[in-house]
Order: C-alpha cells, then structure tokens, then sequence
C-alpha cells in the first residue's frame, strides 16, 4: 500500500469514529426528547398542576384531563397532568417547575408574582355568574353571632381551608379581622373546596350551627329546600372573591396566555357545534357548578392580595 493509499484508508476510519460518534449523539438526543417531551419540567413546560383535596376519583378523567387538552390546544406540546391533594404536595411540584395552576384563590394567594400571572377566573351560569361571597350560614335558633368561629368554635364549620369564600372573613385586612386570634383552629374544615355540600349537609343534619360558606353552595341549599328559612339565616362575611383560578407560569409566552384566556372565556358562549375538546371540558366543569371562565389580570388579582392575606396558615400560629 502507498502513502497515499495508506493515508485514504486511516482517514476513512476516522471518519467512519466520527459517524458512529455522530450516531450515538443523535440516538441519546432522540431518547432524551422520548423521555422528556417539551423540555425539562424544572423550567416550567409540559405541566398543569391542579390542587384537589377531595379524593373525588371521577373528577381526573371529567374535569382535569378536559382542562389539560383544551389548554394543550394554546402550547407547543401536550400538557401533563399533576394532581395533588396537599398543600405541601402543590409547593413541591411548583418547585419542580409548571405551566398553569388550577387551585382555590386562597391558596394562589401564596404564588411568586414574579413567577406566576392569573389567566382565568370561573363562572357560573347567568344571572348568577357573578363572584361568589363568602357567607355565615346560621341556625336561627343558636341565634347570630358575628364571631362565632372565635366564640362557638365547636358548633362552627368552614367549607375548606382553601378558598376565600370558607376563610376570607379571617384574611382581611392583613390578616386581624378581628381583636384575639385570627385563625379558628378549633373549628371544623370540610374536605373540599371546590363544593361545599358536605358541611352544609353536616350543619342542617344537627353537627353545627354556623357554617362559613362559598355564597353560591348556600343559595342552592336554600333554592332545593334543604335549608328552610324559617331555621336557618345567611349573613354576608366579604366582597365577591374569584373562588377558583386558573394560573400561568411567566416562561409561557404573552401570545400563549392570552389565547388560552380567550378560548376559556368563549366557553358556553359559542354556538351549539363546537370541537369535541370544548364539549368534553364543559360537560366536565358543569359537574363542578361552573358554566365557563372569565377572564383574570393582574391589576384585578392584585386587588384581591390588597384585601386578603396568603400565607394560610401562618407558621407563628
């Protein structure tokens, strides 16, 4: 073999290193892609994350997964769905990185602005799809008390821990609503935030006598003749709150956020033919009492922070 024959043959192996080289670089890229589609989770893609403390199995599969393949229509990819039951289970998958939230407001009350933006807002069917208030149902023979998650902590009830609507009476004003302690530890909580039916039907079975409740839940026991009037009263405790809400993580693009918000807030609102994503998500949310989303920016979330205080419930407490 010459030299220049020797050279041709030492530089096709070289070539030959490199394009297997090349390959594997190629194939561990591939594998990577197939293991984490859209990116790393840590930096916020691929994710929506819904808080759901009430062990209601059904709600995945009529609600969540509807949610997630409505907003997957708005990303470049697909959404995976995280649902958590705690509030320490919903802080450590933020810190794994999300795109949107679904939670109460009085838990999105403790998410980083810099971090997370409000989108959307829930809604009810018209006339009442106004912003629900948190109310004291009473039973009118213990008579009305105005503190009585202070005074009659054993006869008291609150729809959850989450929402503003169960405990916003206490988070105002940064937090002392009221002279002595502003957090009723000795009351009871009901499970889930997102119906409070079960401590109503607590309350009208003989477990309570005061009941602070999301004002919508309180109406339509009253409107079905589970609570009479002539037992029991109701008492305004706050302003309209946004109850449940629908957050974005700042990595998504504006374009993005701002489509998601305006195809949420068409929901119900558009003719009778739509997309199989956007029938799937209503009949979903209707198993929820919602009929749609308005839309939620910043200025007005932060009127809500101004009002209410997050950090529920204090670590000093």
């Amino acid at each position: 073999m010459n030299d220049t024959a020797a050279a041709g043959f030492l530089g096709g192996g070289r070539g030959r290193t490199r394009a297997i080289l090349a390959g594997i670089l190629v194939l561990g890229l591939t594998c990577g892609a197939l293991l984490w589609p859209g990116g790393n989770h840590s930096r916020g893609q691929g994710v929506l994350l819904v808080l759901d403390s009430s062990g209601n199995l059904t709600r995945e599969a009529a609600v969540y997964k509807p949610l997630a393949n409505f907003l997957s229509q708005y990303t470049v990819h697909p959404l995976d769905l995280e649902i958590v039951p705690t509030r320490d289970g919903f802080r450590e998958k933020l810190a794994e990185g999300v795109e949107f939230i679904f939670c109460p407001d009085g838990l999105a009350l403790d998410l980083d602005t810099e971090d997370f933006v409000p989108v959307a807002v829930a809604r009810r069917s018209a006339p009442r799809n106004l912003r629900p208030r948190s109310v004291l149902v009473f039973r009118k023979s213990a008579g009305l008390v105005e503190f009585p998650w202070l005074s009659r902590p054993a006869v008291t009830v609150c729809g959850d821990s989450l929402t503003l609507t169960a405990t916003g009476a206490w988070r105002r004003s940064g937090g002392k609503s009221v002279q002595g302690p502003a957090l009723p530890f000795a009351c009871a909580w009901g499970p889930d935030p997102y119906d409070h039916a079960p401590v109503l039907h607590a309350a009208r079975l003989g477990g309570f006598d005061y009941a602070l409740v999301r004002q919508w839940d309180a109406d339509r026991f009253f409107a079905s003749g589970l609570l009479s009037p002539l037992e029991w009263g109701i008492e305004l405790l706050t302003v309209p709150v946004p109850d449940i809400v629908l957050f974005a993580s700042r990595s998504v693009p504006g374009r993005v956020r701002l489509a998601a918000g305006d195809g949420l807030a068409a929901l119900g609102r558009g003719p009778v033919e739509q997309p199989q994503v956007i029938l799937d998500l209503q009949q979903g949310i209707a198993g929820l009492n919602l009929a749609g989303f308005n839309h939620l920016v910043d200025p007005d979330f932060d009127l809500v922070r101004r009002n209410f205080v997050g950090n529920w419930p204090p670590a000093s407490d």
